[in-house]
This record gives C-alpha cells, sequence and structure tokens, in this order.
C-alpha cells in the first residue's frame, strides 16, 4: 500500500506491503464540516462564559492580541482579518491593535516568517512584536503555590485590553497546548518558563512526572502551575481553533480563556486519540509537515505520540525534516551523559530548558531502535542515538533485518496531532 508521509513542505510516497501494514493512523472524522468562516463566526456569536466581544471591547480602547509564533500552525492568515473586522466595526483603530508573537522560549523569527504566518496586509497594517524571554521588558505578577515566580512581558500588564488567538493540540507533558499555554510560557519571562517546566522531572528518580503526558490535565503539575500563573493575568477574551491533518479549521471556541480552552480540548480528544488493540512491532511516523518538524524539539512531540503504538523492543522510523536543526542551544548537551542514569541525575541537579525533552528521548531510545530521516547533520543524529537514514528505503531494510519475519507496521502520517491509545 503506498501512503505519503508530509516532510517539511514535501510529501515522500512509501510502499508497505499489505501483509505486515496493521493499519494507517490518522485523526477521527467529526462529522459533516460547516465552512471555516462559519466555523469561526459561530464562536464569536456564541463566547463561551463570557459576554460578546462588541461588549467587552469599544471605541477608544487599545488592545494588544497575544498570537502563536512559527512552531504553532493556526491559521492566522484566516483567522485575524475576521476578528480585526468586528474590532474595527465597534470602532477601534488600526494603529491601537498590537500583536505581540508568544515566542515563549523559541528563538526569534524572520521578516518573511512573520509576513507568511500574518499575511502581507496585516503584516504591513498593523504594528507587531515578538516576545523574548531573555530580552523583552518583563513585570512580576507573584508567586505560583509551588514557588514559580510569575514575570510576564510588560505589555501585558499596560493599558491595552488582551486577546489571545490560538490553536489547540495535544501536548506530550503539559497535557494540551494553547490556552494558558499562550502566557505562560509564550509571553512569560525565561525564570518563569524554568521553573514550570521543571516540574515535569520533580519525582525524585527523575523520571518524567506520571501526569506529564499528553491529554492529560488532572494532576497535572505543569498545567496546574500554568493555571495559577495565568489567573493573575487579565485576557479580556480569547479565540482558539482546533485543526485537522490538513490544517483546516474544524472547530472554534471564543469567550473565557480557560473555559473556551477546555472545550476545545474536548474536541481535541475525540479527534485525535485513535484506539488500537496492541501495539507494532515497526511504527512509521511522520510530524505532519512543517511546522511541526520545523525542528527536533517539536518533532519530538510526533516521536512522542508514536512510542504509544510500538512494542518495547521495537523499531521507529521518525520523518522530520528538521530544517532548523535541533531547536535548542543546550539540547545537545544533554546527550554527553552516556546513560539514561546519569542524565537523569544531571537534569535533576541543574535543570534546564528541554532537559525534560531530551530525558523522554533518551528513555525512547533506551526502549527500541528509532531511524531518523532528516536533515539534521549525520554527527548530530548520532550524539543523539538516532540510527540516521538516508532515505525510506535504506530503513525500510534495516528495520526488517531488526524485526523477527512477520513484524506488524502502523504508519502515522501526521504523529504530531494523532495519539495512539492502546485499548484496555
Amino acid at each position: 500500500m503506498e501512503i505519503s508521509i508530509p516532510y517539511g513542505d514535501k510529501q515522500i510516497p512509501i510502499d508497505i506491503p499489505n501483509e505486515h501494514l496493521q493499519g494507517v493512523l490518522a485523526p477521527n472524522p467529526v462529522g459533516e464540516l460547516r465552512s471555516e468562516g462559519e466555523i469561526i463566526t459561530y464562536a464569536l456569536q456564541h463566547p463561551i462564559q463570557s459576554r460578546p466581544l462588541e461588549e467587552i471591547v469599544t471605541a477608544g480602547d487599545r488592545l494588544l492580541v497575544i498570537i502563536p509564533d512559527k512552531t504553532r500552525c493556526s491559521r492566522l492568515e484566516f483567522v485575524l482579518p475576521i476578528l480585526l473586522e468586528r474590532l474595527h466595526l465597534v470602532g477601534v483603530q488600526s494603529e491601537d491593535i498590537l500583536f505581540l508573537f508568544a515566542n515563549g522560549s523559541h528563538g526569534a523569527m524572520t521578516t518573511a516568517e512573520k509576513r507568511t504566518l500574518l499575511g502581507e496586509t496585516i503584516f504591513s497594517t498593523y504594528h507587531h512584536e515578538e516576545h523574548d524571554c531573555h530580552r523583552s521588558e518583563t513585570v512580576y505578577l507573584g508567586s505560583t503555590t509551588r514557588g514559580t515566580p510569575v514575570y510576564v512581558n510588560q505589555l501585558v500588564r499596560s493599558d491595552r485590553k488582551i486577546l489571545v488567538v490560538n490553536s489547540i493540540v495535544h501536548h506530550y507533558f503539559a497535557g494540551f497546548g494553547g490556552g494558558p499555554k499562550m502566557i505562560v510560557p509564550g509571553v512569560a519571562g525565561f525564570q518563569t518558563i524554568l521553573s514550570n517546566h521543571r516540574y515535569t522531572v520533580s519525582t525524585p528518580d527523575g523520571i518524567l512526572h506520571p501526569n506529564c503526558r499528553p491529554g492529560n490535565l488532572e494532576g497535572n503539575p505543569v498545567y496546574q502551575d500554568i493555571l495559577q500563573a495565568v489567573n493573575l493575568v487579565d485576557v479580556h477574551f480569547s479565540l482558539q481553533v482546533v485543526l485537522d491533518s490538513e490544517h483546516r479549521i474544524v472547530g472554534a471556541f471564543a469567550g473565557d480563556l480557560i473555559a473556551a480552552f477546555q472545550q476545545g480540548c474536548t474536541l481535541v480528544e475525540k479527534m485525535n486519540c485513535v484506539h488500537i488493540p496492541e501495539p507494532a512491532d515497526l511504527v512509521i511516523v511522520g510530524c505532519g509537515g512543517s511546522p511541526k518538524d520545523i525542528n527536533l524539539i517539536q518533532a519530538h512531540k510526533a516521536i512522542h505520540h508514536a512510542f504509544q503504538a510500538l512494542q518495547p523492543d521495537g523499531v521507529l522510523i521518525a520523518f522530520a525534516e528538521c530544517s532548523d536543526g535541533v531547536g535548542s542551544q543546550t539540547f545537545l548537551l544533554w546527550f554527553d551523559y552516556p546513560t539514561l542514569t546519569e542524565m537523569k541525575k544531571a537534569v535533576m541537579a541543574n535543570y534546564q530548558l528541554n532537559g525534560n525533552t531530551a530525558l523522554a528521548l533518551k528513555e525512547k531510545l533506551q526502549r527500541a531502535h528509532i531511524l531518523l530521516i532528516s536533515n539534521l547533520e549525520r554527527g548530530i543524529s548520532q550524539r543523539i542515538g538516532f540510527v540516521a537514514m538516508e532515505n525510506f528505503a535504506q530503513a525500510w531494510e534495516k528495520a526488517r533485518k531488526l524485526l523477527p519475519e512477520n513484524f506488524s507496521v502502523y504508519v502515522i502520517p501526521d504523529g504530531s496531532i494523532t495519539l495512539p491509545m492502546v485499548k484496555r
């Protein structure tokens, strides 16, 4: 069976013998779809636990619209014009609207990348800035009960009313991405992000906290800490979307930041959780293309999901272009520790951002063979522990030699949003 795997901006065809193929895993259909414009409009007309936008924003208001960076596909070029039209109808002027990219701990974007995200008209007409967790001026709002000091971009505490626009997806340790994560880590200071993310490895032996997993908010220390931090910020309105694997808008939720987010999470769970009878010997996973495989940090989310469908000691073939490389200056340093035990001790003793991701990846590399098809330098792939592959044909032959004769295969073209779950 021929299957197409997204890779950056391309599609790579692969052919899997039917006798091995157990299934192609993809998000569940969500029923008959309205047009994307109708979905957005309906959400704005039916806000969740909130007054309508037109009653919150009035002529003369200055607005701060917090939006995702290039690592999060949210269809801003489509969503924002609909939102802006409503804002202008109540008398808000273009010069009074400032867009703030919620970069979190991610690096700066190029002018071309910002123009692509916003669309030419919005890019050229409206003011926009990027949050830099190291350099942006921040203000201190207080601390969470877990002790996280909450610093946010000073624009959040200006006289502007705050709107948040984002997409909602599963997140491998925060439960779900989007919603409150647009504030922390989105526009938070480095110290805040570092403190919050450390709760993923807060157990004494350094393994990931058992409640830090995709789709789980209950008892999740990272999410609960984010929630407390965000309660210190006055977000006036939000517009949050859910996308399918083709980046089509299939759901939208407007109104209160947390209430709208929670309803969106329900749709994400219904659509993207795929039940399977048992794990397979071989899983072939793509990240869904750009920007989901823009770097290794982002691609790890698809690898993490794919592992839910993989037998212990199995083989994973991962497609991840990684056009921006690893995605972190400090990430590779963790892999200088030769064993998982040594890495765990180091992460617990001196936690740095992405230490939890390095630890999670190191554990996977010890549980299975990961064959990586990417644009990463071979030396980098090998330093981490991947088996670097030039193409799928080479990876398939390698996998065959590592597996029993009658091995089973799952293919997951978009592992970033597809979350396999074994039926219990």
